[in-house]
């Protein structure tokens, strides 16, 4: 008899718990976790640009026992070459964050304490959409820092809008403070 080989990246949050493999370990949300603790604010908003399957959110909110996170807007986007990839992540999202009254996918362009910028998103194109989002003293975040594309990426955005913050680097995701 053959085994079926499943797929972790079809999985829902719930079988991904029952199989062992909660939280991913690529989730921006364990680099910037720490750092979201530290905001003096609370009743944050939260804006997770490339949501994919929610686990970003979920892990955020799971992480939340406190209840400083008032919202995360989710923002579907993908790089053109992953689109297809990627189909499935709707109604992955969908079920992962079924009644979560905290994750909407309806931004208003309300301002943002965290912005999280996912490496699988259409990077150059939503630094530059959504850093204007983030408000003075909040995070500018993503994830992924090792891979060159998104340093090359974060390099010519930060060049570019002269920005001397330092960058860190938690847990292979980059961030750093808007002032």
């Amino acid at each position: 008899m053959e085994m079926m080989m499943l797929n972790p990246e079809l999985f829902s949050i719930t079988q991904s718990k029952e199989m062992g493999l909660w939280p991913p370990s690529d989730i921006v949300a364990h680099g910037i976790w720490p750092y979201i603790k530290r905001l003096k604010e609370s009743n944050l908003v939260v804006l997770d640009v490339g949501i994919m399957k929610g686990e970003n959110a979920v892990y955020l909110l799971e992480k939340d026992t406190e209840k400083k996170i008032k919202t995360i807007y989710g923002i579907i986007s993908f790089e053109k070459a992953k689109e297809e990839e990627f189909k499935y992540c709707d109604e992955l999202l969908k079920r992962n964050v079924e009644g979560l009254d905290r994750v909407s996918t309806n931004y208003n362009n309300e301002p943002a304490h965290v912005v999280c910028i996912h490496a699988n998103s259409d990077l150059d194109s939503n630094l530059e959409k959504y850093y204007t989002a983030v408000k003075s003293g909040g995070i500018f975040c993503g994830n992924e820092h090792h891979l060159s594309r998104v340093k090359v990426a974060l390099s010519n955005f930060r060049r570019q809008n002269k920005i001397g913050t330092p960058i860190m680097v938690s847990n292979d995701c980059w961030l750093w403070i808007k002032r």
